[in-house]
């Protein structure tokens, strides 16, 4: 049973990193930058309902995905501020998922402002302020909405049921 639980945990946190990668790859003109959607970040909606596995499997594809990043390999520590984000949905999802959610918002805004400032030497306020705007669309306006009808279907128990 406990290699079973290992097997499927692995495999969504696979799938996970795949489709945060694949959208950002498909969708890297409005995925970098200053003015940003990162569509990918919708999928942040997931981590309340598949735990950690998505804590880790997204975290993945924002390193994959930021591999084609034209900020250059700084990009790549992007994971960080990441991972720190998706770890606050996650022990906020009993509390409040959207708490959670503008709680990775913050942190990734905050970081990716920073890269900015520092590679392409935007103003750092300014910065900021549009890449929040982007990432809350994406994060807690779409991941809210996918953690809301993930949860209408269950959708833990259809990726994981036996049958």
């Amino acid at each position: 049973m406990r290699l079973k639980r290992r097997v499927r945990d692995l495999s969504l946190t696979v799938l996970c990193a795949a489709c945060y990668a694949g959208l950002v790859y498909v969708l890297a003109p409005i995925s970098f930058m200053m003015v940003q959607v990162r569509v990918a970040d919708a999928l942040t909606g997931l981590v309340p309902i598949l735990g950690i596995p998505a804590v880790y499997g997204i975290a993945l594809g924002v390193f994959i995905g930021n591999l084609y990043s034209p900020l250059g390999p700084i990009d790549l520590l992007s994971t960080l501020p990441s991972l720190l984000g998706l770890w606050m949905i996650y022990k906020l999802r009993r509390v409040s998922v959207l708490l959670g959610l503008l709680s990775y918002s913050l942190a990734v805004s905050l970081w990716v402002a920073f890269m900015l400032y520092y590679v392409t030497e935007a103003p750092y306020l300014i910065a900021f302020i549009y890449v929040f705007i982007g990432v809350t669309i994406a994060s807690v306006g779409l991941g809210y909405l996918v953690y809301h009808y993930a949860s209408k279907i269950d959708l833990f128990k259809a990726l994981t049921s036996e049958e």
